[in-house]
């Protein structure tokens, strides 16, 4: 066997890439990867949006039996004017609260205001507690439960929810005992501190669990969604995923009115190369040929897909009949460059292939289309002698091509 075959991975883990999920962070509950951080705030804002906008609306309710039990007292003589202030004040804050969170369009700005909403919210409440000096067992009730809605209702990150809850735990407590005209007694005062760090060490366990299982649920369905979506020989993308992305690319350039190119790549005489060197070897060379391929093709929007036996795909957003064809001769060329040994090939003992490209410019049809047109000319190509790319534009009703 000649000795330009050795260039081939050796095994099937040094083509295929190694897929993990992505780690999370023990104690800060982040995913590791920011843009996997990011694209779960993004996956879980409509979610987030949803539960703030229902915090909101609980506490406007809260806030408009607060208003009538108030009022009930002030009509009676029982308290003054000023009271009616605070809890009036918790009516119309969550509804304003309501129509800013419908506007949010990104999760760092919905945090930001919810972190906002909190700050006030837990003012009037501490207020409302002050106008009630009468009722000292309010406030350590009061202050538990909102140090347990900060971690575990709260849609904000566990580092932010951390930082809340710790501030409203220290300034809570002195605001209680100075709002309630004579000193607290010591043993009550330490048993309000007690229950406050109780539930910041409950609240804190409970919310940096659950945050870290979301985000392994979140990391775990990137892990399949890229299994289902990925050629298990090859490590590149598979037809699958191929047919998700062209369907999304039809419809952003039939938008924009870019153009759509597709090139449909089969490797010649490759049955003889199975029969000379065994189906094994034959696997390690279709790995070769598409990290070939992957590596040839330069943009980040460019696909590069397994479509199945020794057949690929690449499609091409945004480029022209001029652009595919340049695409197309340099992925021959890097094939020729590779110099795969294939002695039973007619192109001077080496693997070569053969390749359509298709484009389409208007896009008013289905992308189904330009994948039978690609393999039209991918066929010509063949019929052609192989070895050479064959190149054509999809019109309606007309379908041309042209030797490159």
């Amino acid at each position: 066997m000649d000795m330009r075959t050795s260039a081939l991975p050796a095994t099937l883990s040094e083509a295929t890439p190694d897929l993990k999920p992505v780690a999370v962070t023990r104690w800060s509950a982040r995913l590791a990867d920011p843009q996997c951080e990011r694209d779960y705030r993004l996956h879980r804002f409509a979610d987030d949006r949803r539960r703030a906008l229902l915090m909101m609306g609980l506490g406007a309710v809260a806030g408009g039996l607060n208003f009538l039990v108030e009022l009930h007292a002030y009509l009676h003589n029982a308290s003054g004017f000023y009271a009616l202030v605070p809890p009036f004040a918790t009516i119309w804050l969550p509804l304003a609260g309501l129509l800013l969170v419908r506007r949010m369009r990104t999760p760092g700005a919905l945090e930001v205001l919810l972190v906002a909403g909190v700050v006030v919210s837990m003012t009037m409440r501490l207020i409302m507690v002050t106008l009630h000096p009468d009722m000292p067992s309010m406030g350590p009730t009061v202050m538990v439960g909102v140090v347990f809605v900060i971690y575990l209702y709260l849609p904000i990150s566990f580092m932010a929810s951390v930082a809340l809850a710790a501030a409203f735990s220290v300034v809570a407590p002195f605001w209680w005992s100075l709002s309630q005209g004579p000193p607290l007694p010591p043993d009550q005062l330490y048993r309000t501190l007690v229950w406050l760090l109780l539930a910041n060490a409950f609240g804190c366990i409970a919310a940096n669990s659950l945050h870290r299982s979301l985000r392994m649920q979140f990391s775990q369905s990137l892990l399949l969604q890229q299994l289902l979506s990925t050629d298990a020989l090859t490590g590149i993308a598979n037809r699958r995923r191929f047919d998700s992305a062209l369907e999304r690319e039809w419809r952003r350039c039939r938008r924009t009115g870019a153009p759509l190119s597709l090139l449909m790549i089969d490797v010649d005489h490759f049955k003889p190369y199975n029969d000379q060197f065994g189906h094994q070897q034959g696997d390690e060379c279709l790995r070769q040929v598409a990290r070939l391929l992957l590596d040839a093709v330069g943009r980040p929007a460019d696909l590069v897909a397994r479509y199945g036996g020794e057949e690929f795909l690449c499609m091409l957003p945004d480029s022209g009949m001029a652009g595919a064809l340049a695409v197309a001769n340099k992925l021959a060329a890097a094939l020729r460059q590779a110099d795969i040994y294939h002695p039973r090939s007619p192109a001077g003992a080496r693997l070569t292939i053969s390749i359509g490209a298709a484009t389409a410019k208007d896009l008013a049809g289905e992308p189904t289309a330009l994948v039978a047109f690609a393999d039209k000319l991918l066929y010509a190509a063949k019929a052609a002698g192989r070895n050479q790319v064959k190149v054509g534009q999809l019109s309606i009703g007309n379908r041309t091509a042209r030797a490159a």
